[in-house]
């Protein structure tokens, strides 16, 4: 059966609006600080969002260091609330060096999928089938930079490896840290947990750490079953992306 609604194709022949897929949109920014109490141990810091996210699925998240105490910093993210009630993650974070305590800022991207509709004004609506808002033209719809898609393994120790992208992450990048939720599992029983390098030698980065259980299992970082471990990255200009 055919298929009938509304497609708009870009020049490269993507869809980019459909009445069958919904769009990914800005929901909120901010700042936020992860900070330690001690210097041995992790940090840690957290967001609640300003409104819950009603989507049934999980908000995607992006984050950029706007200031740092050390040269480095690795963090994975947990969200916090439950599908139709996203109210916030929390940041888990390691920055190696004995001193000073972690006191970074992060700014942070929250985004949703199309969840609702203009009543006034002018613009186009558009639901899917079941009648649910898939696209209205009174969001500010997340426009992708570029993407992490393959990754080279650049430290293959005994207890953790690390993967280099094929991006590079420039100052007002803002990467999806949300790819890498600690419930998302591209290590399959081979990792104790999982983590993106955002910021190293004072500078944005995206490598990816694990930490691995040495037992056995499995990372697909090189894809597995046609399918890539991909990270997007925006950038979220507050002429065009305020709350």
């Amino acid at each position: 059966m055919a298929e009938y609604g509304f497609r708009a194709i870009n020049d490269f022949g993507s869809v980019t609006i459909s009445s069958a897929y919904k769009v990914l949109v800005f929901s909120e920014r901010g700042s936020y600080q992860v900070t330690s109490q001690y210097t041995d141990r992790g940090g840690e810091g957290s967001v609640s969002f300003v409104k819950p996210i009603t989507t049934k699925e999980a908000p995607q998240v992006f984050v950029r260091v706007a200031t740092a105490s050390h040269a480095n910093l690795g963090i994975y993210i947990s969200m916090l609330g439950s599908p139709g009630g996203w109210t916030g993650f929390r940041t888990f974070s390691a920055a190696p060096g004995s001193s000073p305590l972690q006191n970074f800022t992060l700014e942070y991207v929250a985004c949703k999928f199309a969840d609702s509709v203009q009543t006034n004004g002018y613009g186009m609506n558009i639901w899917d089938e079941g009648g649910l808002p898939v696209f209205s033209a009174q969001d500010k719809i997340v426009r992708y930079s570029k993407f992490a898609t393959s990754w080279t393994m650049v430290t293959n120790a005994d207890d953790y490896r690390v993967f280099v992208p094929n991006v590079s992450i420039e100052q007002d990048d803002f990467v999806c840290v949300s790819a890498f939720d600690r419930g998302v599992n591209w290590a399959t029983g081979n990792s104790q947990f999982s983590s993106f390098n955002i910021w190293l030698g004072w500078a944005p980065n995206l490598n990816t750490y694990v930490q691995r259980i040495t037992a056995g299992g499995y990372w697909y970082w090189q894809g597995t079953n046609d399918t890539n471990f991909t990270v997007p990255v925006c950038k979220f200009p507050p002429s065009r992306y305020t709350n």
